[in-house]
């Protein structure tokens, strides 16, 4: 009698995506996650009311470039996706799960797909939430800015795509200290050079999402960043995001985690 035929690579991802999502919906990451939106999103709603204007559009769009853009859009994939390969590993299951009828890359992907998805989940729906609550008593201007806010729910998933992938290729390379990798590299590449002077800026890819989406430049002598034409966000993170998903698939395939720590 022959053996059963080995699941292919879309099979194996989707069974491993099914998996994590519920290992996620069960663990304490996701509500702390959905913690923070809410908290987010009470503050802002709560100053766009104290501050009484028929027009809150400003408001609003400073409230999502600092509770969104510096720093939902970085926690989020952070939770989810840091730990994803290093808790395996940690835990000593990941030799279990490698000598599945499964490819590494299908597994390291299934569960970056799981943790970017729910993550998109809770930053899309938490913006959607948020444009209605501060717009709640001025309809007119909830119709005239929701392209905007949709805009920025765009770069937003594309961002969290991008930092998923960068924090799974850090948990895999550095599996003892993936959190502490992951977090330093967004906090200086991503937020801080982000926040700097001149062209340096450009290293942010935060940046060129926010450059993306339309909202106001913050940080040190925003005058002083030379103009960006708008598709460059466009091009630039979506490129960086398959680029480091390929690092994640060389790192899986070729190490081999002996020596985790229970």
């Amino acid at each position: 009698m022959s053996p059963p035929p080995l699941p292919g690579f879309g099979a194996s991802v989707a069974a491993i995506f099914q998996l994590s999502v519920r290992r996620i919906l069960r663990g304490k990451k996701l509500r702390v996650g959905g913690a923070a939106v809410g908290m987010v999103i009470f503050a802002i709603i709560a100053a766009r009311y104290a501050q009484g204007s028929d027009d809150p559009s400003e408001l609003v769009g400073l409230g999502i470039g600092l509770g969104f853009f510096d720093f939902l859009v970085y926690l989020l994939p952070f939770l989810l996706t840091a730990g994803a390969i290093a808790e395996e590993v940690e835990g000593r299951t990941f030799q279990y799960l490698a000598s599945r009828p499964v490819s590494r890359f299908a597994m390291a992907l299934g569960k970056y797909l799981a943790g970017t998805t729910l993550s998109v989940a809770l930053l899309v729906g938490g913006l959607l939430l948020l444009h209605l609550g501060c717009y709640l008593t001025t309809p007119t201007p909830m119709i005239d800015e929701l392209p905007a806010t949709l805009r920025a729910a765009g770069v937003l998933t594309m961002l969290t795509f991008l930092y998923g992938a960068i924090c799974m290729f850090w948990g895999a390379v550095a599996t003892e200290a993936a959190g502490i990798v992951s977090a330093l590299y967004l906090a200086v590449m991503e937020l801080g050079f982000g926040k700097l002077p001149f062209f340096i800026r450009f290293i942010s890819l935060n940046f060129l999402g926010a450059e993306l989406a339309g909202l106001p430049r913050r940080g040190l002598l925003p005058d002083t960043v030379p103009e960006l034409v708008v598709w460059a966000g466009a091009a630039a993170i979506p490129v960086v995001t398959i680029t480091f998903l390929a690092f994640v698939a060389m790192v899986v395939s070729s190490s081999e985690y002996r020596f985790g720590r229970a």
